[in-house]
């Protein structure tokens, strides 16, 4: 037999519990949803707020255009780098943050 006071505790704690349970439950479900329409991505801690760094993007284009990088910039989600090439020439090259590619 419950002792009368733990009687009134129970059906209290039986609701708390039941809460708790449904909160992680729904909390679980909710991390493989979609976390925007636009793109598909289901595991937290997903790629999408990855970036290039500005130094990777640096380096890249010194490796591709071979010539003295003269200044570097971000800004607007893309670094704007400055060349000198081997042939004397100044050129501006930009790189997407998100994905690295040059243009």
């Amino acid at each position: 037999m419950v002792p009368t006071p733990l009687k009134r505790l129970l059906p209290a704690a039986v609701l708390v519990l039941a809460a708790f349970v449904s909160t992680l439950s729904h909390a679980d479900r909710n991390r493989w949803l979609p976390r925007d329409e636009g793109r598909q991505e289901f595991a937290p801690g997903s790629m999408r707020d990855e970036r290039i760094s500005l130094e990777r993007a640096i380096d890249t284009v010194q490796r591709s255009t071979g010539g003295k990088v003269l200044d570097a910039r971000s800004g607007n989600g893309e670094y704007r780098i400055k060349v000198l090439t081997r042939r004397g020439e100044v050129r501006v090259v930009y790189v997407d943050a998100r994905t690295g590619q040059m243009r």
